[in-house]
């Protein structure tokens, strides 16, 4: 009994002095990022500690009860909730750390899959994650196994009183600091305070949402393609962000080849993502869809309900007009079902980096191989396959946590350079095998890096930083202007593949034309925002117009700004998040 009761005591100190460091710790983090970003360094500390604060003092109160609670039951109960909260919190912390993402309950799910767990306790952070884990895992086994009641002596008294003091002051003393990126500096309960986007519409609006779907959809078929049966390369650099060029935002200077690329073809000043995750941003790409978040609360499928029976897409559109289609990613496919999803719509072919040929080469995020390996790999696939031919690239070293093949440095400068490097080092390969005779080649991204938006980002772009994205088209035979300043999306993608190989072109209504003469811009761009997950902010009238809409089932709407063009966009998101919902469940009967 009394080993036990010592066992008790010195869970009571530890759990107190984990969830302080905790706390401190994600203060010091997180002003070490965003400090650095918004040039304000010491800025964040207080208000972290003050928004944490709550949720540690609700740990000590339960941990005080888990200890000195007459029931057997309901000490086990309060030390489940204690391990529950705690445990959540140190995923959230390891996530912000080396990922720059929050844990919200509705991505819980997507955690639980072994190959994002592997990743996550990848080989270059394993070194004192796993045995951190391990002897979290074992105090906390004892904690909830073996226990009696504990008597509080007037220093366990004494301690747990100063610390609830403390706790209590610095939540009610420091009052926030103003900053558009709030989300990620606010505590794991007020991120996951009840979403808009997971509220789910009327049977009257689903009726009428649903009978209006082929409307929206609806195809406009003109005899005025241009016929061309181009090999395509679409070229997506994981989170290449503008923020990172010279050419296109002055801030910083990580891509100069790619902005020789650029200046030499054909690029564009207003790109958007779609989305702020890998995932979207390739499905808007891939399937011409804006991508907005599904209604239900909870799905392991839930970024791509509505997606996995996509009829229009560009590899059945290409693969109808004689292209051999392909997709080759130097990560793991089993990574969010990638590699299933990419198969479901169309694609003739699909490789990751489980490839035979990159038995030898060094690994590193997701298991990933270097681009330079990818790039090879890719530039050997295509002088073997039938033409014409459509072949998506999909990069990883510029994916957190931004480790340089070269130098093995995490560092996303250093990343962001070598992926720079080499895919100049590929374009000079598609030169060399005269790709450009009758090749185009598509440089985008996925989304936004997952870095916070910079204080010369937030002057010069306002809250469009974060949906910003670089788009370059090498085209021999392109005749247009160098430079294109038209609104366009990643959705457009599709619309205009269809327009350069159809003869009969079809699109709907809202979508823009990347590559007409002049570019078609977008009637709205569309970004689902990562901070605020119930948010989409909406630029109409190539910029002119802006708004952030809100969802919230029925009571969707425009929360900041104005749209003369309000009530479409509104029916529009609604006409879509339900029109998928409703794909999904016939996909479920398959």
């Amino acid at each position: 009994m009394k080993i036990i009761t010592y066992i008790n005591r010195l869970n009571l100190y530890l759990f107190i002095l984990l969830a302080m460091v905790m706390m401190n710790y994600r203060a010091l983090i997180v002003d070490r990022i965003y400090g650095k970003y918004t040039l304000c360094e010491g800025c964040f500390k207080a208000w972290v500690l003050s928004t944490d604060a709550w949720i540690v003092l609700f740990i000590v109160i339960l941990l005080v009860f888990s200890l000195v609670l007459k029931s057997y039951l309901l000490r086990v109960i309060f030390r489940v909730l204690v391990f529950s909260i705690i445990g959540y919190y140190l995923i959230d912390l390891y996530l912000f750390k080396f990922l720059n993402q929050r844990l919200y309950l509705i991505d819980v799910q997507k955690y639980f899959d072994l190959e994002v767990f592997t990743e996550l306790f990848n080989r270059d952070t394993g070194a004192y994650a796993i045995p951190f884990l391990i002897t979290f895992l074992v105090f906390t086994s004892i904690y909830l196994l073996l226990h009696n009641r504990l008597r509080f002596n007037i220093i366990d008294k004494t301690v747990t009183t100063m610390v609830v003091l403390v706790l209590c002051i610095t939540a009610l003393t420091v009052d926030d600091t103003d900053y558009v990126n709030s989300t990620n500096i606010n505590s794991i309960i007020t991120i996951n305070l009840k979403s808009g986007s997971s509220t789910d519409y009327s049977a009257a609006t689903i009726k009428q949402s649903l009978h209006k779907l082929q409307e929206i959809e609806r195809l406009t078929c003109k005899i005025n393609g241009q016929n061309n049966k181009k090999n395509i390369i679409l070229l997506v650099i994981e989170s290449l962000s503008i923020y990172q060029s010279k050419l296109l935002s002055g801030i910083e200077d990580l891509t100069p080849n790619l902005d020789k690329i650029a200046q030499e073809h054909h690029y564009f000043t207003n790109f958007f993502a779609n989305n702020f995750t890998s995932m979207e941003g390739r499905m808007a790409l891939l399937t011409g869809e804006k991508t907005f978040r599904d209604i239900a609360k909870l799905s392991f499928d839930r970024g791509r309900v509505g997606y996995w029976n996509s009829q229009r897409n560009i590899p059945t559109l290409l693969n109808s007009y004689g292209y051999h289609t392909s997709f080759l990613d130097g990560a793991n496919l089993n990574f969010t079902q990638t590699g299933k999803f990419m198969k479901g719509i169309g694609f003739d072919y699909v490789e990751g980096q489980e490839y035979i040929g990159y038995k030898d080469e060094p690994r590193f995020g997701f298991n990933s191989v270097p681009d330079k390996v990818l790039y090879n790999r890719v530039l050997k696939y295509i002088q073997t396959v039938e033409q014409p031919f459509f072949t998506t690239i999909i990069t990883v070293t510029t994916h957190p946590p931004y480790i340089d093949p070269e130098t093995k440095l995490r560092s996303i400068e250093k990343a962001t350079k070598y992926a720079d490097a080499t895919a100049y080092e590929f374009y000079q390969g598609l030169i060399k095998q005269n790709f450009f005779d009758n090749g185009i080649l598509i440089i985008t991204s996925d989304h936004r890096s997952m870095t916070p938006v910079l204080a010369e980002e937030m002057a010069k772009y306002g809250k469009q930083a974060a949906a910003r994205i670089p788009l370059i088209i090498v085209d021999k035979d392109y005749s247009g202007e160098k430079i294109s300043h038209e609104y366009l999306q990643q959705s457009d993608l599709l619309n205009s593949l269809e327009y350069l190989v159809a003869d009969t072109y079809c699109h709907r209504q809202d979508e823009g034309n990347i590559l007409s003469t002049p570019p078609k811009p977008s009637q709205c761009i569309y970004h689902n925002r990562g901070d605020y997950r119930d948010r989409i902010d909406v630029y109409c009238d190539n910029g002119t117009q802006s708004a952030t809409v809100r969802l919230s089932g029925d009571n969707t709407d425009i929360i900041e700004g104005s749209l003369s063009n309000k009530d479409e966009v509104l029916n529009f998101i609604a006409i879509s998040r339900i029109g998928a919902r409703a794909r999904h469940k016939e996909f479920l009967k398959e």
